[in-house]
């Protein structure tokens, strides 16, 4: 079985920084932020469902 040549693998990593340009990396940090938000969101809203049901069912 033929093995890599030292540095065989350059040109993947060509491609990758090809792909990754400003535009997009602006564009996915974007997607990232949108997505912290929201699950932030759905986190928060579900601690404060809980503690509103947990609430309700204390008996006086």
């Amino acid at each position: 079985m033929a093995t890599p040549r030292r540095g065989g693998f350059r040109s993947d990593r060509r491609r990758f920084a090809e792909v990754l340009t400003p535009a997009f990396a602006r564009d996915l940090r974007g997607t990232l932020m949108q997505v912290q938000w929201a699950a932030s969101a759905a986190i928060v809203l579900t601690l404060l469902a809980a503690v509103l049901v947990a609430g309700l069912r204390v008996q006086p």
